[in-house]
This record gives C-alpha cells, sequence and structure tokens, in this order.
C-alpha cells in the first residue's frame, strides 16, 4: 500500500526538507508517515475550497506549497483547515521554501518560462544564496534585448497569464539585467541593486519599496504572490507522478484571493 511516506521520501529526494529556511515550517503538518496516499491533491494552498473538492474526491493526502500550519496555533475552530483536514482524515503535506529554492522548483520554473520570451542569455546566478550546495532564492539573469518598463510588463502579463502587472509609476529607465523571485521578496531589492540589476520581479510588494525601488534606480515589477507561485501545483503533480505513476493525482491550482477590476487594478 502506498502510504503518505513514499510520497514524502519522493518529495524529499526532490528537494531536502532539510533545506527549509529556518523560519519556515515544511513537512508532515496534518497526519501521519502511515497513513494512505493512494488518492493525492497537489495545490498553491490548502483553502475551503481545495478540501472541500478533496473530500469530494476522496482524497487521503494534500502536498501543497504554503504551510496550513505556519505560526503557533493558541485555537482550534471547526471552521480551521487544520481541523477540516483532521475531522476528514486527510493527511498534508506542505512544501514550501525547499520548492522554491530547488532545481526545476518554482524559481527555475519560471526562469524555463521567461527564458525565450525575454531573450534572456541562460548565465543564471542565484540572488540570495540559502543551502549549502549553492541553491537559493531567486535568479538573476541578462537579456539580449533591452526593454522598456511598459514592454516588459506586457510580456509578463503573457507569462503568467495575468490581468495586470504593476510597476514603478514614472519608470524609464531600459532593462537588460534582470531579477526575480517567487512570492513575496521585495526585500531583496538592495540585493538586486547591489548586484547591478536593472530590474527586480517578484510579488506581494508594500507600499514603502516602491519609494525603495526609485530610490535605487530599479524597476520593480509585481505579478502578485498567486501569479508567480500558481504552478507549484502542477510542479508537485509532475514530481509524484514521474515516482508513482500508480497514484491517482489531483492538480488543483486554486484561485487568486485577490480580485482584479476591469480597469486593471486591484481592489482591496
Amino acid at each position: 500500500m502506498l502510504t503518505v511516506q513514499h510520497i514524502y521520501e519522493t518529495i524529499d529526494a526532490f528537494a531536502p526538507f532539510a533545506s527549509q529556511a529556518s523560519w519556515d515550517n515544511s513537512g508532515l503538518l496534518v497526519g501521519n508517515m502511515s497513513m494512505p496516499a493512494a488518492r493525492v491533491l497537489t495545490t498553491l494552498d490548502i483553502s475551503a475550497e481545495t478540501i472541500s473538492v478533496a473530500v469530494q474526491q476522496q482524497v487521503q493526502l494534500i502536498v501543497a506549497h504554503h504551510p496550513v500550519i505556519f505560526s503557533p496555533l493558541k485555537c482550534l475552530p471547526a471552521e480551521n483547515p487544520v481541523y477540516q483536514l483532521a475531522s476528514h482524515g486527510i493527511a498534508a503535506i506542505c512544501f514550501h521554501t525547499p520548492l522554491d529554492i530547488a532545481p526545476g522548483g518554482l524559481n527555475d520554473y519560471a526562469h524555463r518560462q521567461m527564458r525565450a520570451l525575454l531573450s534572456l542569455e541562460g548565465a543564471v546566478s542565484v540572488l540570495e544564496p540559502a543551502w549549502t550546495d549553492g541553491r537559493g532564492f531567486g535568479w538573476v539573469d541578462t537579456s539580449r534585448s533591452v526593454w522598456q518598463p511598459a514592454e516588459l510588463a506586457q510580456q509578463l502579463q503573457t507569462i503568467f497569464d495575468l490581468p495586470a502587472v504593476r510597476y514603478n509609476a514614472g519608470a524609464d529607465k531600459p532593462i537588460r539585467k534582470i531579477a526575480y523571485c517567487s512570492g513575496s521578496a521585495a526585500s531583496m531589492l538592495e540585493l538586486a541593486a547591489k548586484k547591478g540589476c536593472d530590474a527586480l520581479i517578484t510579488g506581494d510588494i508594500k507600499h514603502d519599496r516602491w519609494y525603495a525601488a526609485q530610490y535605487l534606480g530599479l524597476t520593480l515589477f509585481d505579478c502578485g504572490h498567486y501569479g508567480t507561485e500558481c504552478m507549484a501545483a502542477q510542479i508537485l503533480r509532475d514530481v509524484i507522478e514521474a515516482a508513482h505513476p500508480e497514484v491517482q493525482v489531483i492538480c488543483m491550482p486554486g484561485s487568486d484571493p485577490a480580485i482584479y477590476s476591469s480597469t486593471g487594478g486591484v481592489d482591496a
């Protein structure tokens, strides 16, 4: 019988859980290793929608990118996803920062998606090293073309299938050297500037970071947290199916919790 432990070991071989950041909470977060895992659902977030589908499809294990338990729980109401998982006997493995930095993981996947459309040279360096073997968060590459911010924003909309991409007001500096990091990485702005980058592409950019980008002379692109990470469900499905073709895997990226208005802005 295929168990949670088999899936855990497969994911660990792809990118060690030991490589997670010190602040992360990746691993088996609900259930135990001996539980069956013949039906698996892969997703970005374990939400009410995700759990509903899992229950309907008799899923035994959910493998998600974002941890369903991140901060310590002080109570466990019935509507909490952790309670719902346990009550339905569904295990949960969450694979967060190891997937971010893995070869073939989120940032590597994005680079492969961007390389042709942005005419990237492919001489990739790690933006922020984070593990003993040299892997880390994000990457830096140089385009053979020179991009204006508006042109690059349009390309990013196509690459990530987005209704809108935010970038600096008044930005007009030509772009060749590009830094990228999935999720929320505007804190790496100064690091990108130090490495001589013209732009940083990420998501979840806070108000003060736009001013910092202007001060540093970088163009900052916000493709959203969901936009830069929803492909996690597909990556996890492919890893599991390659090792266990007998497993029934449901790939469910979920939906972006942000709502985009008809004018292209993001509703609060």
